[in-house]
């Protein structure tokens, strides 16, 4: 019984297509109806309406939870339940399932949230896979294909992907856990050490730090070999004798006979 519980939440979100669907859709395709956000963007706060909760109560027989499902009044939120989905109260009493939108919740952490983020809470403890369904108010290039959840006020956010899902303008995903949950868009992967280092169409960092580096080392021995020069220069001065200063000749007689006289 247990095993057809997932196959049985997945099937159920059909059951609720007709009622989330804006009327006219099957019309010819009518725009969704105006979202109604918690925090709304600034250019939809004047006209954006509070978003509303559900609550449904869940018959006990013979020991066990029934199916059924509970949506928020503005048909933005759903959660979907096959029959045994909670742990039955000791004592046959009915359980409580609670849908709202809530203004605060865990860190998103680079979350792109397209909606409200929703408590979902029961009175019993959830044994079996329900499936949650959202509606997103915003889009980027492509609509949100994931939801992801929050077990409580303290926990990290995690994707539980999302399953086929005939109605308009929504997400849905199976989950094993209750609390917080939304649509969205995953954090944008971590810049790589080589896009960051150079960017498009730049020269390679490696190669002009390397350059540079050469550069530096010639600079810094330019004044090593001045100063090995100044030192040789003396030294060999000491050593050569100065040169013979020329004598001047051009004075001089040269001795010859004297002339004796006649």
């Amino acid at each position: 019984m247990r095993r057809t519980a997932p196959l049985g939440a997945a099937a159920a979100v059909y059951v609720i297509a007709a009622w989330l669907v804006a009327p006219g859709f099957f019309d010819g395709f009518a725009p969704p109806a105006p979202y109604h956000w918690v925090s709304p963007p600034p250019e939809l706060k004047n006209s954006n309406r509070a978003p509303t909760s559900g609550l449904a109560t869940i018959a006990v027989r013979n020991g066990s939870t029934e199916a059924g499902h509970v949506f928020t009044t503005d048909q933005q939120a759903a959660v979907t339940f096959p029959s045994q989905s909670f742990e039955a109260p000791p004592n046959g009493a009915s359980v409580t399932l609670e849908i709202k939108p809530v203004p605060s919740y865990p860190d998103f952490g680079g979350i792109v949230p397209a909606g409200n983020v929703y408590l979902v809470s029961a009175s019993t403890r959830l044994v079996s896979p329900v499936v949650v369904t959202l509606r997103y108010g915003s889009q980027k290039q492509d609509p949100p294909s994931q939801i992801f959840a929050a077990a409580n006020s303290s926990a990290g956010w995690k994707s539980i992907g999302s399953i086929n899902n005939v109605v308009p303008y929504t997400v849905a995903a199976s989950t094993q856990t209750l609390g917080y949950f939304v649509a969205g868009y995953p954090p944008a992967p971590p810049a790589t050490a080589a896009s960051t280092a150079s960017g498009a169409g730049s020269p390679p960092v490696l190669p002009l730090v390397a350059l540079a580096a050469a550069v530096l080392v010639v600079l810094a021995g330019i004044p090593v070999v001045a100063a090995r020069r100044r030192a040789v220069r003396p030294a060999r001065d000491e050593a050569e004798p100065p040169p013979a200063v020329p004598q001047n000749l051009g004075g001089a007689k040269r001795p010859g006979r004297r002339r004796g006289r006649r």
